[in-house]
């Protein structure tokens, strides 16, 4: 498949933790986004990506990409029984000690 021939899973595993932080970072800060969390319609994903600086939009672009291509990858190798099976508690990855934990 053309999409998995872009696949980086070090620059995937980069741009989550980046951004498992950013976002918290922003959660814990940003009096907008405070406020948006008490609010009846609550805050959306959107909400967030609007707040982050032009160059940090384009950051999440290219780890949308990235994670579409790797579930992709997940949901495929699941069919073809390979690689970590599928858990509703842990999703495709489960739960890895050589790195930090995804989404």
């Amino acid at each position: 498949m053309q999409q998995t021939e872009h696949w980086d899973e070090d620059r995937y595993q980069e741009l989550n933790t980046y951004f498992k932080v950013k976002i918290q970072h922003m959660l814990d800060s940003d009096p907008y986004i405070r406020d948006l969390q008490g609010q009846k319609n609550g805050l959306q994903l959107s909400d967030l990506i609007d707040r982050m600086s032009e160059r940090e939009q384009e950051l999440w672009s290219e780890f949308i990409r990235l994670d579409r291509i790797k579930l992709h990858r997940d949901m495929q190798n699941h069919l073809e029984g390979k690689g970590t099976p599928y858990s509703p508690q842990k999703g495709f990855g489960g739960s890895t000690d050589d790195g930090p934990s995804l989404w």
